[in-house]
């Protein structure tokens, strides 16, 4: 029972927290990369042409900051809008709360965090453009912003994850159950006396 309890742990880890993040991260083809800010010039917009046939195209934006950062919901690093034909598509503050940061490069190269602007779904051909602004986050000195569009991203099917969690849920659950009934099988003996002279 505490093997298939187990079992049921992992898938549930699987789909309810592995599956959408290798869905977000790694799903599509990359279409590119452009810099959108390098230090200490200003932020400047990208263009960028797209075909109805890339879509569903999923937007990150890769942030390197000069000093340590700490991420935290509520704070904004970082402003993103795209817009195609002088209309708002995609509007989203980027506080980078849920992203682990990765060095790029080498083990001791800059450390990157990465935050995702959006999906474009559906694509209408045409030219997009992408605007990256600071943020209300005080003290944040930005090195670097890239970003990076995917095409053909793959979107979360929304049924799997709470069955997931769910699953996580009941093996947990019974994982307990049988620790307590283990503990109850087998009550503590008493320590064996001690003789003395």
């Amino acid at each position: 029972m505490r093997k298939l309890l187990l079992l049921l742990l992992i898938a549930g880890v699987g789909l309810g927290i592995g599956y959408p993040w290798y869905v977000y991260n790694f799903s599509g083809v990359e279409i590119g990369s452009w810099r959108v800010f390098d230090r200490p010039g200003p932020y400047k917009p990208v263009t960028v042409p797209l075909k109805a046939s890339d879509g569903p195209v999923r937007i990150f934006a890769d942030m390197q900051p000069l000093r340590s950062f700490i991420p935290a919901e509520g704070r904004t690093a970082l402003t993103s809008i795209v817009t195609r034909g002088g209309k708002d598509v995609l509007v989203k503050t980027l506080s980078y709360a849920d992203a682990k940061a990765t060095n790029r490069g080498s083990p001791q190269g800059p450390r990157v965090y990465r935050d995702r602007i959006g999906d474009i779904d559906p694509v209408e051909a045409g030219d997009y453009t992408i605007a990256i602004g600071p943020g209300d986050v005080d003290g944040l000195e930005v090195a670097q912003v890239d970003v990076v569009l995917r095409k053909g991203a793959a979107t979360v099917d929304k049924r799997i994850i709470p069955a997931g969690l769910t699953m996580i849920a009941v093996s947990l659950f019974g994982l307990i159950r049988l620790g307590r009934r283990r503990r109850i099988a087998t009550p503590d003996m008493p320590p064996p006396p001690k003789w003395g002279r």
